[in-house]
């Protein structure tokens, strides 16, 4: 960049993750214009805000450029905002002693934002001038734009003939197809001779005409696949959305999508990676029935503008990680009060959790598991893209090379025990989790090519609609049920796998007795999500729920820019209590945030559910394929939320709970052990009393290769799990340590 400037070349300095970090303060010395990444701001610069090459640069900064702005919502769109605040009073920190120093300019570029000068605002603080697209002097060429009609589930294979089609006749250029899942990603590069008769990632670089890109791998392969893009001497690419932004690839003639993207803001994205320098063609492949099934035609869905972005700026668990981190950098510049800096606008209640996250602050209860995962070095404990969610490292042995990380939530989904795990078009056998050490990893063994399997995951849901659960006040009710947007506490578990090729179930109660590695693995988390009760017999029963509740789900996402991997939803076991305090059996179903700690990102959800469900049923009605059962049940549900009118409920006070006795967890109790979020399933023994804790002993194995033992853990670390039938509890006497009855005269 600098040498087409005209400029000298250490004018412009890059520091992302794949540069050492031994090289890192070299750069901000000697160089005018840093390019740097959000995450390496966040974790590199701001957690060295004491050394003085570091504070020099700080004081210096006079502009911060934001490229691909309209990528900066959701979850890391929130934490950057934080960052950008947090930088913003360190810089002023620096500067409080001159009266000369200039205010920090801001400049965003993005070609898909709605309300880009709003938003804008939101993140920064900053107010902004808006240059739009009637100003846009970027070349313009012609593009094909075409859906490829297919049956339903078949994408991957069409993609695949495509694929085919392009090598065999193609001159020029090259292709890029985008594929929403990891495994998909791989599974289709493979498909296309990603791999072929080699085992060794230099051949695999170097010889295939097609290579996988996603998220996941590490920095030096993903620099040389984005090398042979670059060189022009790669015919074609499949990608996650890695590749939707930030990259500049003339050689792109032909771009295709298997399947509709999550979002109208990703489309365009993926539309603008083909015919940059000159005519390009962009095929959707797609059942026929895709777009109307969104109450849109293809044509509709190309011409509409984008969804909203949304900021999760309330979210506590957010704000506790960025108040740590505040904490550090603030003692690092020296300064000695408690109160939280006014230099820029906080968001509502910040200030208070700010003080929670202090070393002398007085800590809620619900912060712990955050703040033990935080630890000493928050800045790198709590990255940008998630909230405090575990990530473990992809390795051969303990003290091997990673070669790869995935999350907690992308485990469950692809590194499950015994699972083939397909990473750089090579595939992966899953041996072992190992999740009680510091740096909690996953054993993999590369294998030939073998057999795909598929993980079979339950989710069990527990939600009350009482005072405390619900947010905002947000419940409506009638007679027949409610809709609330309430607290919850969700278990997911992997239970063993399929195999894909024969369809066998490999349940883990089987596996383990030959091999205690392969065990079931869980997720356990209390998040927020929406809650539809239905009280009548036809709902209650109606194998229709879970269809119903999937597609209200899919609705949802595309109308408000919300990651589909972000929210989940079911439509059986839900345990439920309505707001008299009943049981509803079968009578809910959930859309919940899938992120820990409770983003709130339903909350849209419930706020627009007439819209989210009239947008539906238009899908099904101008679908002439569309059985019209469902839309006969959906129908059914709109007339039943019509009834539905705002009502809070008072509860319980903590004055009516009997005194001398709490409620604890019943010998045999299958419970979750919480360590941070790596959440292990444990068997409740005995309830006790130390040192005025209350302790369980529980049973639980310390390691994968061991059989379970006795342990005392403390009461703090012990959660229900989200399947009611797995646990329960009962009034136990803390003086005499015995389950008593209460007594006489006491409400239970």
């Amino acid at each position: 960049m600098a040498r087409s400037l005209g400029l000298e070349e250490t004018y412009i300095g890059r520091i992302d993750g794949s540069v050492p970090v031994g090289e890192r303060e070299d750069v901000p010395r000697r160089s005018r214009i840093v390019v740097m990444t959000p995450d390496v701001c966040h974790a590199w610069l701001m957690s060295r805000s004491s050394l003085p090459v570091i504070r020099a640069f700080v004081q210096a900064l006079t502009t911060i450029v934001m490229d691909e702005a309209h990528t900066l919502e959701g979850v890391f769109g929130s934490n950057f905002s934080f960052l950008i605040r947090r930088l913003i009073v360190a810089r002023d920190l620096l500067l409080q002693d001159k009266d000369d120093a200039p205010p920090l300019g801001f400049i965003a570029a993005t070609a898909t934002i709605r309300n880009p000068g709003k938003h804008m605002n939101q993140l920064t603080g900053a107010e902004f001038s808006t240059v739009d697209h009637e100003a846009d002097g970027a070349p313009q060429h012609e593009r094909i734009i075409a859906h490829v009609a297919c049956e339903p589930d078949e994408e991957i294979r069409v993609a695949k003939a495509l694929h085919d089609c392009v090598l065999e006749n193609g001159r020029e250029g090259a292709f890029i197809t985008f594929v929403d899942s990891r495994k998909g990603v791989e599974r289709l590069a493979m498909a296309s001779g990603a791999g072929s008769g080699t085992n060794e990632l230099g051949d695999l670089f170097s010889d295939s005409d097609v290579l996988p890109y996603r998220a996941g791998y590490d920095a030096e392969d993903r620099q040389r696949i984005e090398q042979r893009l670059r060189s022009g001497n790669l015919r074609g690419v499949v990608s996650t959305s890695a590749l939707e932004l930030g990259i500049d690839i003339p050689h792109f003639r032909v771009g295709f999508n298997a399947g509709v993207p999550a979002t109208r803001k990703a489309y365009r994205q993926r539309l603008g990676r083909v015919g940059r320098n000159g005519a390009g063609a962009f095929v959707m492949i797609a059942p026929a029935n895709a777009f109307r099934t969104f109450g849109t035609s293809f044509r509709e869905y190309h011409e509409m503008s984008v969804e909203p972005s949304y900021l999760y700026l309330n979210n506590r668990f957010m704000q506790f990680a960025h108040a740590r981190c505040l904490t550090v950098e603030l003692e690092s510049l020296g300064v000695s009060t408690r109160a939280l800096p006014g230099r820029v606008t906080w968001p509502p209640r910040f200030d208070d959790t700010y003080t929670a996250a202090r070393p002398e602050g007085r800590r809620p209860q619900e912060f712990d598991a955050i703040a033990i995962l935080g630890g000493d070095t928050p800045h790198y404990n709590y990255p940008l893209r998630n909230v405090g969610e575990v990530s473990y490292q992809i390795k051969t042995n303990r003290n091997g090379d990673s070669i790869g990380e995935v999350t907690q939530l992308q485990a469950l989904r692809e590194c499950y025990p015994g699972a083939t795990y397909l990473h750089l078009a090579r595939a992966c056998k899953v041996n072992a989790w190992h999740t009680s050490s510091l740096d909690p990893f996953i054993r993999v063994k590369p294998m030939p090519r073998g057999g795909l399997t598929r993980p079979k995951i339950k989710t069990w849901i527990n939600a009350g609609v009482t005072p405390g659960d619900v947010q905002e006040h947000h419940l409506r009710r009638s007679e027949s049920g409610f809709l609330a947007e309430c607290l919850m506490q969700i278990t997911e578990k992997v239970e063993g796998y399929v195999d894909v090729n024969t369809g066998a179930f490999h349940p883990y109660q089987n596996l383990q007795q030959k091999n205690p590695n392969m065990r079931a693995r869980f997720r356990n988390f209390r998040t927020t999500g929406v809650v539809l009760c239905i009280e009548r017999d036809w709902f209650k029963g109606s194998s229709l729920k879970r269809p119903f509740v999937d597609r209200l789900r899919e609705v949802f996402v595309r109308e408000y820019s919300v990651s589909p991997r972000d929210v989940g939803s079911a439509g059986a076991r839900i345990s439920a209590q309505n707001p008299d305090g009943r049981g509803l059996p079968g009578s809910c179903v959930a859309v919940y945030d899938e992120t820990y700690g409770s983003l709130r990102l339903t909350e849209q959800f419930y706020l627009k559910f007439e819209h989210v469900l009239a947008r539906m049923s238009d899908g099904i009605a101008a679908d002439l394929e569309e059985d019209d059962e469902l839309g006969s049940f959906v129908a059914r549900i709109r007339e039943e939320v019509s009834a539905f009118t705002d009502e809070f409920v008072a509860g319980r006070s903590v004055e009516d709970l009997p005194t001398g006795y709490e409620q604890v967890f019943t010998p045999g109790s299958r419970v979750c052990h919480q360590q941070g979020q790596i959440a292990t399933e444990v068997e409740v023994v005995w309830p006790t009393m130390m040192d005025g804790r209350l302790m369980y002993q529980i049973r639980i194995a310390q390691r994968p290769e061991q059989r379970p033992g006795l342990k005392w853990l403390p009461a703090s670390s012990i959660e229900p799990s989200a399947d009611a039938d797995a646990w329960s509890l009962a009034w136990w006497n803390r003086e005499t340590e015995t389950y008593e009855k209460l007594p006489d005269g006491e409400d239970s």
